[in-house]
């Protein structure tokens, strides 16, 4: 019977959390109902630059420390 009783419970709590994440998606979307969407390409345009950024910081990264990369091996240079 205490088996019974422990799954009403996880039933309970399960179905509590959710109540709550679901208002407070509500009150969330309701407070950033006045934002725009956004430009959609910005997404793309922030990961483009930051590929670009990464790609400048690596090859500054191996020209500064020659032979050090993974696939130099053991022979710098």
């Amino acid at each position: 019977m205490t088996v019974v009783w422990t799954a009403i419970a996880v039933v309970v709590v399960i179905a509590a959390l959710l109540t709550v994440l679901e208002v407070q998606n509500r009150r969330r979307r309701r407070a950033l109902g006045h934002l725009d969407a956004g430009d959609p390409a910005a997404g793309g345009r922030a990961r483009t630059e930051a590929e670009a950024a990464h790609a400048v910081t690596e090859g500054l990264a191996k020209s500064a420390h020659p032979g050090v990369t993974g696939a130099g091996g053991a022979f710098p240079g």
